[in-house]
């Protein structure tokens, strides 16, 4: 399955490790991930993440953030994307929000939490993630636990 990463402009991406210790998730105006986790140029096409994706509610402070926890069975380079929408479907003439963008990601054994960060508390939304050739059911936030 190719997949087929839109280009847009405005992005977020906030990242930390659900092993229980935070990694100093940073964003800066071009939106460039800066982690441990991210990676070079190079992606192994021939390896498969065999990705968990589990939507949740990610909290900090007063505000919760639409959310999941991802681990991938094999460890290894990916390409990472996420799609927002309003509502609850995922319908792409809904689009809200994206970050990732194909950025090339080190997945290890441990989960992940990634989260949006432009609509606070917003519980009628939906959203897609992509790791890798993997992707996630429509996650509706209505419905989702948090992390």
């Amino acid at each position: 399955m190719k997949i087929t990463w839109l280009e847009l402009l405005a992005a977020s991406l906030l990242l930390l490790s659900s092993c229980g210790t935070p990694q100093s998730p940073t964003t800066n105006s071009t939106m460039q991930l800066h982690s441990e986790n991210a990676a070079s140029d190079e992606i192994t096409p021939a390896t498969n993440p065999d990705a968990t994706f589990k939507g949740c509610w990610y909290k900090q402070g007063k505000n919760r953030y639409q959310a999941v926890d991802v681990s991938v069975k094999n460890p290894g380079k990916y390409a990472f994307n996420a799609l927002l929408y309003h509502g609850t479907t995922c319908n792409p003439n809904d689009y809200a929000d994206q970050f990732g963008f194909g950025q090339l990601l080190n997945f290890g054994g441990s989960g992940y939490i990634f989260w949006f960060n432009a609509f606070a508390n917003k519980t009628d939304m939906s959203a897609l993630w992509y790791v890798g050739a993997d992707k996630s059911q429509c996650i509706n936030y209505e419905n989702a636990p948090e992390c």
